[in-house]
């Protein structure tokens, strides 16, 4: 199996939160219109483990407290999007909880075969890879 990357959303003193942070602002070239496009600093960012093997692709989203119910999974052209929310009653009254987060998958995959599998906090998505295109081979004739 290879491991592909870990991201650690919640430390952005470090090189990744830099990068993920750079990536994640809100643009003022874009339109505020899209809602894939606002971000929201103060949202729920689960940490994502990316790996893969022989046949699959695999993402891993850490989201404790959530009910499958309250989890979207969404393949749009090449994007994975994983996004919910949960309302949590606290000290302060109630406040929702939300995460949006979405990961470029490669071309060459059967998206009609993904699967997702919570449990125990952890959603597992897999994505079958395509079957490799082998050369076809023709015989001359004379």
């Amino acid at each position: 199996m290879k491991y592909l990357t870990h991201r650690y959303p919640q430390n952005t003193r470090s090189l990744w939160g830099d990068f993920e942070d750079f990536f994640n602002a809100p643009s003022p070239f874009m339109s505020s219109s899209n809602p894939l496009l606002n971000w929201n600093s103060d949202s729920y960012r689960p940490a994502i483990d990316l790996y893969e093997d022989e046949s699959n692709y695999f993402v891993e989203a850490e989201l404790p407290a959530f009910s499958k119910k309250e989890i979207d999974v969404e393949v749009e052209k090449d994007r994975l999007i994983l996004k919910g929310s949960r309302k949590e009653e606290g000290k302060n009254g109630k406040s929702e909880i939300s995460f949006h987060r979405s990961v470029l998958i490669p071309n060459a995959v059967k998206t009609e075969k993904v699967a997702a599998k919570y449990e125990n906090g952890l959603l597992t998505v897999t994505i079958p890879k395509a079957d490799a295109i082998k050369p076809l081979r023709i015989e001359v004739q004379s």
